[in-house]
C-alpha cells in the first residue's frame, strides 16, 4: 500500500515536471529568419536581417529584435514587436499596430537608444471599438533616448487612451516624430500623457490632442520650438533616416578644453605615408606613437561579435583586460575591462 501511494505521488511530480519542461521549451526564442510567425511563439533576431515581404506578427506572438537591425517593407503588429536596447527597425513601407474592435492587446516596444524609422505611415487600430469594449490597448511604448521617426502619416483610432507611452528613466525622454499629416479619432483622442514623450508634428494635425506630452506642432520646425527640437532632425520633411543621428545627439556629451601648461614629454615614434616633416612627430606632446595620412584610415581588429559578458562561441575566446576591437554585429568599438565588453562611448572628460 505504501509503495502504491509512493508511486501515485511520483506520477503527480512527474506530471508537474513535464508541464514545467514544456513551458520552458515553449518560452524559448525561435531564431527569426523571415519565416511565417504563429500564435503563442516568441521569435528572436540577433544581428541584421532584410525581409523583402510583409511581416505579420499575429495575436499572441512576439518578435524580439535583441540586437542589430531588421529591415522590411510593411509590418502588421497584432502581437508584440519588441525592439531591444540599441536595436532598430527600418521599413520602406508602413506599419499597422492593432486591429479595430479585436479586443486583443498589441504593442510596439522600444528599449534604450533603439529606433523605429519608416518611410511609410503608422496606423493605430483601436481594439476597444472606440471604448465600447474597454480593457485592451494598442500602443507604442518608448524607452529612454528612443526615437520613432514616421516619414509618412500617423493616424490614431483610440479616443479613450493615449497610443504613445514613456517607459524609460524618469529623467530621460524619447522622440516621436511625424513628418506628414497627423490625425486622431476625434474628441478625447490624445497622443500621449507623458511629458517625457517629445511629440513633433511637422505637418498638419487634426482630431488629435497633445495630452500631457511635450508637443511641437502643427507644421513644426526648429524655429517654432527650439527647446524641443532635437539635434540631428532635418527641417526638410522629405528627409528620412534621421533617427540614428538624433539618438547620438541625445547623449548630452560635455566637452572641455585640454589642460594647458608644459607637456610631460613629446612623441618619439611616428608612422607616416606623407613627406616627413622635420618637426614631426616630436611636435606632438604626450604621445607614445603618432600616425598620419591624408586619405587612409586606421583599422583595428574586426570580429563578428563578442557578448557583453564573454560567452562560449564568442569571436575572442580568452579576452585580456584592455583589449580593443571593432564588433561588426553591434557596430561599435569595444573595450574589455576585465569583466565585460563595452562599446566605447562619448563621455565627459572629467
Amino acid at each position: 500500500m505504501n509503495k502504491l501511494f509512493f508511486f501515485n505521488i511520483n506520477k503527480k511530480v512527474f506530471f508537474f515536471l513535464m508541464v514545467a519542461f514544456c513551458t520552458v521549451i515553449k518560452a524559448q526564442c525561435i531564431p527569426y529568419t523571415g519565416q511565417v510567425m504563429t500564435t503563442g511563439n516568441t521569435y528572436c533576431l540577433n544581428g541584421n536581417l532584410s525581409v523583402g515581404t510583409t511581416i505579420d506578427i499575429p495575436f499572441g506572438a512576439t518578435l524580439v529584435i535583441q540586437s542589430g537591425q531588421l529591415q522590411s517593407v510593411n509590418i502588421g503588429v497584432n502581437g508584440i514587436l519588441d525592439i531591444g536596447d540599441g536595436a532598430s527597425v527600418r521599413s520602406t513601407g508602413s506599419i499597422t499596430i492593432g486591429t479595430f474592435g479585436s479586443q486583443q492587446n498589441s504593442k510596439v516596444k522600444l528599449g534604450t537608444k533603439s529606433f523605429l524609422s519608416l518611410t511609410g505611415s503608422v496606423s493605430q487600430g483601436d481594439p476597444t471599438f472606440m471604448g465600447a469594449f474597454p480593457g485592451t490597448t494598442s500602443t507604442i511604448d518608448m524607452g529612454t533616448s528612443s526615437v520613432v521617426e514616421i516619414c509618412g502619416t500617423f493616424s490614431q483610432q483610440s479616443t479613450t487612451y493615449p497610443s504613445v507611452n514613456y517607459v524609460g528613466l524618469p529623467t530621460g525622454k524619447a522622440y516621436c516624430i511625424a513628418k506628414a499629416d497627423v490625425s486622431g479619432g476625434g474628441p478625447g483622442s490624445v497622443i500621449s500623457n507623458d511629458s517625457q514623450i517629445v511629440a513633433i508634428a511637422m505637418g498638419p494635425v487634426s482630431a488629435l490632442g497633445a495630452g500631457g506630452s511635450s508637443f511641437c506642432g502643427p507644421n513644426a520646425t526648429s524655429a517654432t520650438c527650439p527647446s524641443l527640437w532635437p539635434e540631428g532632425l532635418s527641417n526638410d520633411k522629405s528627409s528620412c533616416g534621421n533617427a540614428p543621428t538624433i539618438i547620438d545627439d541625445m547623449d548630452g556629451v560635455c566637452t572641455k578644453p585640454g589642460t594647458s601648461g608644459t607637456p610631460d614629454g613629446y612623441t618619439k615614434l611616428g608612422i607616416t605615408i606623407q613627406q616627413k616633416s622635420a618637426s614631426w612627430p616630436e611636435n606632438i606632446p604626450n604621445g607614445f606613437m603618432a600616425m598620419e595620412a591624408k586619405d587612409k584610415g586606421f583599422v583595428i581588429t574586426r570580429v563578428a561579435h563578442v557578448s557583453q559578458t564573454p560567452q562560449p562561441g564568442d569571436a575572442i575566446a580568452d579576452p585580456k583586460e584592455g583589449m580593443l576591437l571593432y564588433d561588426i554585429q553591434d557596430k561599435c568599438v569595444k573595450l574589455y575591462n576585465g569583466t565585460e565588453w563595452k562599446c566605447v562611448q562619448k563621455s565627459c572628460n572629467d
